[in-house]
């Protein structure tokens, strides 16, 4: 859009403001880029009776509101060519079918032509000069946001938000107090939790056996969820090694399985008291003098035998299952 020319700069390198003076004898020259921006005079004698905007009313007023009228103006050459702006004015012509608050300022625009001397009008073309029109759109654009303005109602004050009301008879010591309760409470939840996940895990890691009375192998697989309310005291054994001459001696550091199959109270009586071997436990198939079997499962183990003989030497075997 072209622009007005910068005001001569001062001898101090400020720009100096200079007040607008209306013509007297011709239009202001108006570019599209102030449109709408102060209100000018017109020349002496452009009126041959006296013409005043009119009050507008409140529809109109409403239709202005939610649709500004606007034209759009696409530049044609220089740097912002095929650039399109949006410009203040006010219509002058209309369809049959265009909105009545359209329809209205038409009508005003008409009201206004016939107040107009000969020689503000084209004697060829009989519209009004460019330069009229531009200063009556001008003014009446001014006149309606100044309209607009005077129409809205002001916005109220936001409101500061309420104080948050304090709990009544509550002191800072009882609001701590309940605080800390409520942290106990949720405590003690979780150490219920807690406790309920550790014997439901001991439950699991219970192993159960059941006794054979032949040298056929019997099986029972113990369920990890279900716990026993009640269980007889655990069966006592020592564990001794028998070395290469032919002496025992005792040994100390129990394998943890080992512990835990030979302390379950199912176990045969021939499980218990002293028992022997002759090397290491390893899972190996059994001898020809077992006599008594068993079948034992941990929690989420593979099934083994554990097998004794006539000497009271212990043997384990594994299983393919």
């Amino acid at each position: 859009m072209p622009l007005d020319p910068l005001p001569p700069s001062s001898p101090h390198g400020k720009v100096v403001s200079t007040k607008h003076c209306c013509l007297s004898t011709e239009p202001c020259p108006i570019h599209l880029s102030d449109v709408g921006r102060r209100f000018h005079s017109f020349p002496k004698g452009t009126f041959k009776a006296r013409f005043s905007p009119p009050i507008i009313p409140r529809y109109i007023l409403r239709y202005l509101a939610s649709h500004p009228p606007v034209w759009t103006w696409t530049t044609k050459d220089g740097p912002n060519k095929g650039k399109s702006f949006q410009v203040p004015t006010v219509p002058i012509i209309c369809e049959m079918t265009a909105p009545r608050a359209v329809c209205w300022l038409v009508a005003v625009f008409h009201s206004f032509k016939t107040h107009l001397n000969p020689v503000t009008v084209d004697t060829e073309t009989g519209k009004v000069c460019q330069g009229w029109l531009r200063l009556y759109q001008n003014n009446l654009h001014v006149h309606l946001q100044s309209q607009l303005k005077a129409s809205s109602p002001p916005s109220p004050p936001a409101k500061p938000p309420p104080p948050t009301p304090r709990p009544p008879g509550k002191t800072p010591a009882e609001a701590h107090l309940t605080t800390a309760n409520s942290q106990i409470a949720m405590l003690q939840a979780e150490i219920s939790a807690l406790r309920e996940s550790f014997y439901k895990y001991i439950a699991s890691h219970e192993t159960c056996c059941h006794r054979s009375s032949s040298p056929s192998v019997t099986s029972s697989e113990a369920d990890p969820d279900q716990e026993s309310t009640s269980s007889p005291p655990p069966h006592q054994f020592s564990l001794q090694r028998v070395n290469s001459d032919g002496s025992p001696s005792a040994v100390t550091n129990h394998p943890t399985w080992l512990v835990t199959a030979l302390s379950t109270p199912d176990l045969p009586e021939r499980f218990t008291g002293g028992l022997t071997y002759t090397g290491p436990l390893t899972l190996a198939p059994f001898p020809e003098n077992i006599i008594e079997v068993v079948k034992l499962k941990f929690g989420g183990t593979s099934p083994f035998y554990l097998g004794i003989s006539q000497l009271r030497h212990l043997a384990v075997a594994a299983t393919s299952e």
